[in-house]
């Protein structure tokens, strides 16, 4: 551990400053140092918020994602404990920062009182970090787990927590000659909560076997059920009472599009009263741009989502979306979904059309995520690569109600069927969780 420890440090430093340097020609990179400027004292004026005399949990996330994870396990924790706990909540991408604090349409829980960056990762900042906050508990989403910070909350025999943790079969970690790293890394958590049978026994393999490991299920499925069923955001009423039957194609990026536009296309040819809602995943003007440019190549139409705030209705075949934030609430319009990320890095969330039953269809790269690989197996949704496969399986479901329902209900079931993960966390981290003593 003490040599892995070692090179660690030696390359934080040098990817931080590769980060400063290449800050000027990346705008994410340089609002993510920006954030984290003079973090310290940010720390300290944030800190005065806390309360003196009840528990306070640290909740670490990566992103958005991580986040969506996490807000499910803070609301229980409010509905369990109410005022008797403090909640210190910090990010690592700007994503994530700006989600919540800007496009996050769910109630905040009045128990997160500290929100914040998280400093690059050395060992001077990790013990700032922990004689600052002096949290109780330190609570970490999926896999973004920072050694220093862990070994040091370790050594001041702070518990930790992992909930909805993963640990892929494919995962570098297991490689040589990083995994007996990470075996020492997990070993220094108190527990882990994984989300499945698989990762646990992974875990286990590589981590001490006193450390407490187990399955919970992942807390993702409880939070896209807690925001569909609560959401109370509405549609322009141009698009809710529009009786064509819409594709929904979210979060997707140019090798999304060079499928889905010419595809709908060709449906829109062969199916009367087709019409398509384009979500990008980054709605910049530059992609904006983009995309009218594929649309008008196709002589598809189309208006602005933000247009429609002011129509009673719209008879342009395509609408693209220019904000943020709106994509579960879209899916509610939609007949069948494609969620898009799946010709780059890996599909995105396929849940949240799911549990609408929604149909569902993405391209090839799915190994990212366990339920869009459940939906194939299930039929309820479908691996597209050209062309054609859009076609081929958009037409027969727009056209054949019964096959459409079908297909969603099964992907709704599976999505409903799944939840209840938060409730296993939460039990994991009262049982863990040391009396406030700062």
């Amino acid at each position: 551990m003490n040599i892995g420890l070692a090179l660690y440090n030696i390359i934080v430093p040098a990817a931080a400053a590769l980060a400063r340097a290449t800050a000027p020609f990346n705008p994410k990179i340089a609002e993510g140092l920006a954030g984290r400027a003079r973090w310290q004292e940010h720390w300290r004026q944030n800190v005065a918020s806390l309360a003196k005399n009840v528990p306070l949990i640290w909740f670490h996330v990566s992103s958005v994602g991580e986040y969506l994870q996490a807000r499910p396990v803070i609301e229980l924790l409010e509905n369990r404990h109410g005022g008797n706990i403090d909640i210190a909540l910090t990010f690592f991408s700007p994503s994530g920062m700006n989600y919540f604090t800007t496009h996050d349409r769910a109630k905040k829980s009045d128990m997160i009182r500290f929100t914040d960056y998280l400093p690059i990762d050395t060992r001077g900042n990790a013990r700032s970090c922990l004689d600052t906050l002096l949290p109780d508990m330190i609570v970490y989403v999926k896999f973004d787990l920072w050694p220093n910070l862990i070994f040091e909350a370790s050594r001041r025999r702070i518990p930790q927590i992992l909930v909805s943790g993963t640990l892929a079969p494919s995962s570098r970690r297991l490689a040589f000659p990083v995994r007996r790293f990470y075996g020492n890394l997990y070993s220094s958590l108190t527990a882990i909560a994984a989300i499945s049978d698989e990762d646990a026994g992974r875990f286990r393999l590589h981590a001490r076997d006193t450390l407490e490991i187990v399955t919970a299920g992942d807390t993702r499925f409880d939070s896209v059920c807690g925001s569909i069923d609560s959401s109370t955001v509405a549609l322009p009423r141009a698009l809710t009472a529009d009786a064509r039957r819409f594709v929904i194609a979210g979060s997707t990026w140019p090798r999304d599009e060079a499928v889905v536009i010419p595809g709908f296309a060709e449906v829109h040819r062969r199916v009367p009263g087709a019409a398509l809602i384009l979500v990008p995943h980054e709605p910049t003007d530059v992609r904006i741009g983009e995309i009218a440019r594929s649309l008008e190549r196709m002589q598809l139409p189309f208006v602005r989502l933000s247009a429609l705030a002011d129509r009673e209705t719209f008879d342009e075949p395509v609408v693209v979306a220019d904000g943020l934030g709106y994509l579960a609430e879209l899916y509610r319009a939609g007949f069948i979904a494609y969620v898009g990320g799946s010709f780059t890095t890996g599909v995105h969330n396929v849940m949240e059309p799911a549990v609408l039953g929604l149909p569902v269809l993405f391209g090839p790269r799915i190994k990212n995520s366990h339920e869009a690989c459940r939906l194939v197996e299930l039929d309820a949704a479908s691996i597209v690569r050209t062309v054609d496969d859009f076609v081929r399986e958009t037409e027969p479901m727009l056209r054949n109600a019964g096959l459409r329902t079908r297909r969603g209900a099964a992907g709704m079931e599976f999505i409903r069927n799944s939840c209840g993960a938060t409730a296993h966390c939460v039990d994991l981290i009262e049982k863990h969780l040391k009396g406030g003593n700062r």
